[in-house]
């Protein structure tokens, strides 16, 4: 029996890794939906959402006026906002952010208030360029922007 012990150990302690492992049912389940707010002329943030529908995303668009006001709302730090903001499932997404990014935070729920990508890189989805630029996604919470959550080169 006490041979035994340390083979019951390791399948109780891998039993949660195989159980989190994505099944193909879980890759195939809907999105939550993704409400985006941008201003009615913006071609790159209709790229972006396409981008995020590929990925299985169900978006619902807002046209505003005042972005400054959304984003201010969210908590959105002023000195790195983007050309748009999403909120999909309780999580702020500002800007460019790539659908990989958004995907793996709804999985991992990190205790932020969101994704963040400052400015508009060339490259980024919505932004595509022949000529992309390196760029890293944060998160962001109270306090203002936080640690990388990813890099894209």
């Amino acid at each position: 029996m006490l041979r035994l012990l340390p083979r019951i150990l390791v399948l109780l302690l891998a039993f949660p890794l195989v159980a989190a492992a994505e099944s193909p049912e879980a890759a195939n389940a809907p999105r939550p939906e993704v409400q985006v707010f941008k201003s009615p002329t913006c071609g790159c943030c209709t790229k972006w959402e396409k981008h995020l529908e590929a990925r299985g995303f169900q978006i619902q668009s807002s046209h505003v006026e005042d972005l400054t006001r959304i984003k201010r709302w969210y908590g959105v730090p002023a000195d790195s906002a983007a050309c748009h903001t999403a909120i999909v499932d309780g999580y702020v997404i500002e800007g460019h952010v790539p659908a990989s990014d958004v995907e793996r935070l709804l999985r991992e729920r990190p205790a932020v208030r969101g994704l963040i990508v400052p400015g508009m890189p060339l490259g980024s989805p919505g932004m595509e360029s022949p000529t992309p630029e390196p760029y890293s996604v944060y998160t962001f919470g109270a306090s203002g922007l936080g640690p990388v959550f990813s890099r894209h080169e």
